[in-house]
């Protein structure tokens, strides 16, 4: 072998012992069957299987769910073509209108009934009919990427949420060809980033394709600022502030400024403890510059077992607009809680459960018993809390409705209005359940938050029933066997 011929070692060919010496394992080591390569070979060929199988059911989730976008779509315009008939209807029999046009009712039913039927919240809900809608008419190319399966809806949601953006006051035209340009670019960038990543991308590009200039675009947005409350496990939940980008900001690092100050050799909270426990005394304590504020508290609805609060049980307590809460903590709320209110169950607590049709006014003691008893808006889905609904006669006051119990209920104000101007209707079961009936005859039953039922007191054992006499085959005396009765 000359210096420039390379030296080849094969480890199927036969080598010198010399060579092999010292390559081989010690006698005691068993050898390692997972490597032979006909075990490797049927790994790989298996594991190349499953991973097939992910992919292509993760396409036909994606396109099931264009499949789904499009019956919605279809639905909606039949349902709106039902309210144009409505309305021509109500227009030809003349008399008085109601608060809302045949059309808006048609498309408030519609709305509920998807929701009802997919058990989503309202606003997610029109958000998937407005996204059904996009994707039929102003977003082709990623309705095909969808259908095919080379995208996932929340790739879709991506592109979707940062086109519906892109709109031009007075003229729509210039609107379509941005959207046009920004999906162009959007669609085969999806196909291979990740959703964080191609959110990203579309602020990007949704920056550099919008008609309009980010100072008109942001006078708009700023009227979308809001709050949003999600409860989380163990006791815990979130706060979401949404606003102008540089008070969000200076609030954040005020938040944080306030929160180093606090920092002490002593202090055994982190900065990031510290920086909650900042903002949290401060909303629920603070006053505002102007003074908004100043003698406001916070007030909070918790409902503690009799036994947890007298320390001798670890049931845990009830938080209104939350959920279960620590005993601890429901111990430290009722000790710090200024009066209380007697919430057991009727007749223990006196209250009057029934006006009859005595007075339509629900009564101030009634309407604490029924926020316990509902505790959100009592539409099916709908979290929308007591405080902040209305109490409504389920049978209606003027069509002979009682001001009862099990004739009143909590609906916001939009529910309020659905149960009032479509044809969703409800029914009192009796037991604090409520029986929603949706324009298409889904029924839906909704649980009391809290069993206000009276307690039930055991029942006398029944009397075994009294034998039933036949008077027409009844023997006036008993029969002599000896002597029997002629016929």
């Amino acid at each position: 072998m000359t210096a420039e011929e390379p030296s080849e070692t094969h480890l199927d060919s036969p080598a010198d012992s010399s060579v092999n010496s010292t390559a081989e394992p010690p006698p005691d080591t068993p050898p390692d069957t997972y490597l032979n390569a006909p075990h490797l070979n049927l790994v790989e060929q298996s594991l190349a299987e499953v991973y097939d199988a992910i992919k292509e059911a993760d396409r036909e989730m994606n396109r099931a769910a264009a499949k789904r976008a499009a019956a919605i779509y279809t639905a909606q315009r039949v349902l709106a073509d039902v309210g144009r008939a409505r309305a021509e209807a109500a227009v030809r029999a003349g008399g008085r209108r109601p608060p809302w046009s045949p059309e808006e009712a048609t498309k408030e039913e519609f709305t509920c009934e998807v929701a009802a039927l997919l058990r989503l919240p309202r606003r997610m809900t029109e958000t998937l009919i407005e996204a059904s809608r996009t994707l039929a008419e102003e977003l082709p190319a990623t309705r095909e990427a969808l259908a095919t399966g080379s995208i996932s809806y929340r790739h879709a949601q991506v592109i979707m949420d940062q086109a519906w953006g892109i709109t031009v006051d007075g003229d729509p035209v210039a609107a379509a060809r941005a959207r046009a340009v920004f999906e162009d670019v959007l669609v085969p960038d999806a196909e291979v980033l990740t959703v964080a990543k191609l959110a990203d991308r579309a602020r990007r590009v949704r920056e550099r394709t919008h008609p309009e200039t980010i100072t008109a675009r942001h006078q708009k947005s700023v009227e979308d600022r809001h709050v949003v409350f999600q409860a989380l496990n163990d006791n815990m939940a979130s706060l979401y502030v949404t606003g102008d980008a540089e008070k969000i900001q200076a609030a954040y690092h005020r938040t944080l400024d306030t929160a180093l100050t606090l920092q002490r050799p002593d202090e055994e909270r982190t900065l990031t403890q510290l920086a909650a426990d900042v903002l949290t005394d401060v909303l629920i304590g603070g006053v505002t510059p102007d003074g908004t504020g100043a003698g406001v508290a916070a007030q909070v609805n918790v409902t503690v077992p009799v036994l947890t609060l007298l320390g001798k049980s670890e049931e845990p307590g009830y938080l209104a607009g939350y959920g279960p809460i620590d005993p601890d903590t429901a111990r430290r709320l009722a000790a710090g809680a200024p009066s209380f209110t007697r919430l057991l169950t009727h007749p223990e607590t006196g209250v009057v459960l029934s006006m009859g049709r005595d007075t339509y006014k629900v009564p101030a003691a009634l309407k604490k018993w029924l926020e316990v008893r509902d505790e959100t808006c009592t539409f099916p889905g709908c979290r929308r809390s007591a405080k902040r609904s209305d109490v409504d006669h389920s049978v209606e006051w003027q069509h002979g409705g009682q001001t009862d119990a099990m004739n009143l209920a909590h609906l916001c104000p939009y529910h309020h209005a659905v149960k009032s101007y479509t044809r969703w209707t409800p029914r009192h079961l009796g037991d604090g359940r409520i029986e929603w009936t949706s324009p298409a005859g889904y029924r839906y039953i909704v649980e009391p938050s809290a069993d206000m039922r009276p307690p039930r007191t055991p029942q006398p054992a029944p009397r075994p029933p009294t034998p039933i006499v036949d008077v027409w085959n009844v023997n006036p005396e008993p029969e002599d066997p000896d002597n029997p009765t002629p016929f």
